[in-house]
C-alpha cells in the first residue's frame, strides 16, 4: 500500500518455568515467520565434554552443541584431565528464527536457527541449529531463563524440516511421502557410533529402511561431506546408515539433530530488484508507431505495482513480455535477476493470474485445482495439501475448499485462482484484471486479501487494472495511455505530486451547476486546467493562493453565478490525475 504501513508485531516474554507455554503458544503460529531472543546457559554436564568438540563442531558448522554422548563408561576416557579451565554453565545470549516447536513425552524443545549470539565470549555462528529447553533442561543444548518470541505476521517459506535424534521415526515417516517424487538433502549431526565420537555430515538421502523386529528405523545417506571427531573426513560418495535416539542401534551414526531439506522449487540468486524493466519498446514487425516504447520501471521484494490504464494502451503487451510471451522486442527485462528471455528459468519463480477464469477446472474443487497445478513444480501432494489449506484459509475461502469451483462466486473464483498462483511459493505474483467484472464491494474486498498477500507472504504483485482509483492500493503505479502507449512511473503520491498545485486542487460547489461556468473559468490565466467531478469543479493551478481565490470568485459573480463552497486545497486522488493527463493529451 502506498505511504507508510504501521509495522504490526505479535511479541511475547515467557521466563523459564513458563516454557510449555512457550511451545504452545510457538506451534498455535508454525506456519508463521517467528523471531527468537533468548537468555540462558548451557546444558552439558562436565563428564559429558569432549576436548576437541568445540573446535570441531564450529569448524562443521553446527557449533557449541555439547549434549552428544550418553553417560557411559567409555566416554570416562574422553573427559579432559585439567577441568578447571572448563566452566560448566557458560551464559548465552543469542537471536534466531525458530524452525520447530515440539511437545511431547521427553521431547519439550524450540530449535533455533541462530542469527547471532554468544556462549561465554565466543560468537555462535550464524546458521548453527541448537534446541532450547527448560531452565532445568539436560538434553537440549541451552537452558532457557527468558524466551521473547516475536511474530511478524510473515508467512515461514522455510522448507526445510528438523527433527532431534529421538524423533527419527517421525523423520523417516516424512521421508517416505515425499522421496518418491523429490530429491532431499540431509544435514546431520551426532554421534559416530563405532568410536563414540562426534559426527557431523550431509548428503542426499537415498531410502528409508524399516524392521519390525526388533523395530526400529533408519534411513541411507549418501555423503556429500563428513567428519568424525576432528579431521577424520570421511570420502565423498560414502553410503551410511543413519539411525536416532533411544532404539537398539547398529547404524553407524546416531543422529541427534537432522534437518531434511526437500528440494522444491528453484534455488533463487541474490538480485537488487525483484523485476525491473528497462527501455522497453515492442512493435510486432508493424510499421509506425510501436506499440509500447521506452517502458521503464522497477520494484523491490514485497511491493504492489498497480498498471493502470485503458484497454489498447499496452498495459497487457508489456505484461506478455515480461512472463516470456513476447520475445521479440527491445530494451532489458529481469525477473528476480534473471533474463525474461530465459523463459524456462523465470517461470518457477513467478505466479499467474489470468483474467479468464475457465483457465481453472471448473468441476474442481478449489483444492484440487491446487494439487493439479501445483504437481508441475515437482511438489508432493501432501506438501500441495497443507500449503493450499493455509492460502485457502488466509484469502477467506477455506469453507469452500471441497465445493466445486463452479458453484462459487466470482471474488470467491478469482481467489481460488490466486490461491493455485501462489502454491508453489513464487518471489513475484502477476495478475491480469483481476477486479474486472467485480462490484465495488467486492473489488475493495480482494484488494485487501492483495494487500495481506503483500505483507504476509512477502510476494511482489504486478496488478494490471484499467481502474485508475486502485492505483491508490499500490505501493508504484505505472501509467499507460491509449494513443500514447506507457506515460510515467511512480509511487501514487509521487504522481499527484508532479501535477500543478503539488497534489492538491481548489474545489468548489456552485449554488446550481452550469457546464457553462467552466468555459468562464478557462479564461483565467492563471489556471492550468479544470477537471469536473459530478457536481464539484477542481481546479489546477501551481500557485493556490488568496489571489488566485480572489480571481475564480469574480469571473464567476461577473457571469451571474453563485460559489456555495470553496475548498481552497483539496487533496486529488488517482482519478483525478488519470483525467488530467487524458484531457492534458486531447489538448496537445
Amino acid at each position: 500500500m502506498s505511504g507508510t504501513t504501521p509495522r504490526v508485531l505479535e511479541t511475547v516474554l515467557f521466563s523459564g518455568d513458563e516454557f510449555k507455554q512457550a511451545i504452545e503458544w510457538a506451534m498455535d503460529r508454525e506456519d508463521e515467520l517467528l523471531t527468537i531472543n533468548v537468555h540462558g546457559s548451557e546444558t552439558f554436564n562436565i563428564e559429558d565434554v569432549m576436548k576437541n568438540l568445540p573446535k570441531a563442531l564450529i569448524r562443521a558448522g553446527f557449533g557449541l552443541s555439547k549434549q552428544l554422548i550418553k553417560r557411559s563408561k567409555d566416554a570416562k576416557g574422553l573427559i579432559p584431565k585439567d577441568i578447571s579451565k572448563f566452566e560448566v554453565f557458560k551464559e548465552v545470549e543469542l537471536q534466531g528464527h525458530m524452525i520447530k516447536a515440539s511437545r511431547g513425552f521427553r521431547k519439550n524443545f524450540i530449535a533455533v536457527s541462530v542469527v547471532q549470539g554468544t556462549i561465554g565470549d565466543v560468537s555462535i555462528p550464524e546458521g548453527t541449529i541448537l534446541t532450547i529447553g527448560n531452565q532445568n533442561a539436560s538434553a537440549e543444548d541451552i537452558r532457557a531463563y527468558a524466551i521473547q518470541l516475536e511474530n511478524q505476521f510473515k508467512k515461514n517459506y522455510d522448507s526445510r524440516r528438523f527433527f532431534d535424534g529421538r524423533e527419527i521415526r517421525d523423520a523417516c515417516e516424512y521421508l517416505n511421502k515425499v522421496l518418491e517424487s523429490t530429491q532431499v538433502s540431509a544435514q546431520i549431526f551426532g554421534i559416530w557410533s563405532k568410536t563414540k565420537q562426534t559426527f557431523f555430515g550431509s548428503g542426499k538421502v537415498l531410502r528409508v529402511i524399516q524392521h519390525a523386529f526388533p523395530k526400529h528405523e533408519y534411513f541411507i545417506l549418501l555423503i556429500d561431506q563428513g567428519m568424525v571427531g576432528q579431521g577424520n573426513d570421511l570420502e565423498k560418495g560414502r553410503i551410511i546408515r543413519v539411525g536416532g535416539l533411544g532404539y537398539i542401534n547398529t547404524e553407524q551414526v546416531i543422529a541427534k539433530k537432522i534437518i531434511l531439506d526437500p528440494k522444491l522449487g528453484v534455488e533463487i540468486k541474490k538480485y537488487d530488484k525483484v523485476l525491473e524493466v528497462e527501455n522497453l519498446t515492442v512493435d510486432y514487425g508493424i510499421k509506425g508507431k510501436p506499440i509500447i516504447e521506452n517502458v521503464n520501471f522497477s520494484i523491490n521484494d514485497g511491493e504492489i505495482l498497480g498498471i493502470v490504464g485503458e484497454s489498447g494502451a499496452g498495459k497487457t503487451t508489456t505484461l506478455k513480455a515480461i512472463i516470456g510471451d513476447i520475445k521479440d522486442y527491445e530494451g532489458k527485462i529481469k525477473v528476480c535477476g534473471e533474463n525474461a528471455r530465459k523463459k524456462q528459468v523465470i517461470t518457477p519463480l513467478y505466479g499467474y493470474v489470468p483474467q479468464d477464469l475457465s483457465k481453472m477446472y471448473l468441476t474442481y474443487t478449489p483444492l484440487r485445482n491446487i494439487i493439479h497445478f501445483g504437481s508441475q513444480y515437482g511438489i508432493p501432494e501432501q506438501e500441495l495439501i497443507r500449503r493450499g489449506k493455509e492460502i485457502l484459509k488466509d484469502l477467506g475461502i477455506f469453507s469452500k475448499a471441497n465445493q466445486p469451483v463452479d458453484r462459487l462466486s466470482g471474488g470467491e473464483k478469482r481467489r481460488v485462482s490466486i490461491a493455485i498462483a501462489l502454491v508453489h511459493n513464487p518471489k513475484i505474483l502477476f495478475l491480469d484484471e483481476p477486479t474486472s467484472g467485480l462490484d465495488p464491494t467486492s473489488r475493495h474486498e480482494l484488494w485487501s486479501h492483495l494487500d495481506k498477500i503483500s505483507r504476509q507472504y512477502g510476494v511482489s504483485q504486478v496488478v494490471i487494472t484499467h481502474y485508475p482509483e486502485e492505483g491508490e492500493y499500490c505501493d508504484k503505479v505505472a501509467v499507460f495511455m491509449k494513443g500514447k502507449g506507457f506515460l510515467e512511473f511512480g509511487s501514487p503520491s509521487e504522481l499527484k505530486q508532479r501535477l500543478p498545485g503539488g497534489g492538491y486542487a481548489a474545489e468548489l460547489t456552485l449554488e446550481q451547476f452550469d457546464p457553462d461556468a467552466l468555459e468562464l473559468l478557462k479564461k483565467i490565466d492563471d489556471i492550468d486546467l479544470i477537471l469536473q467531478r459530478g457536481g464539484s469543479i477542481r481546479i489546477f493551478a501551481k500557485d493556490l493562493n488568496q489571489q488566485l481565490y480572489d480571481k475564480i470568485f469574480k469571473t464567476l459573480n461577473a457571469g451571474g453565478y453563485q460559489v456555495h463552497r470553496i475548498e481552497p486545497k483539496a487533496e486529488i486522488d488517482m482519478i483525478d490525475y488519470f483525467l488530467y493527463k487524458v484531457k492534458q493529451y486531447l489538448n496537445e
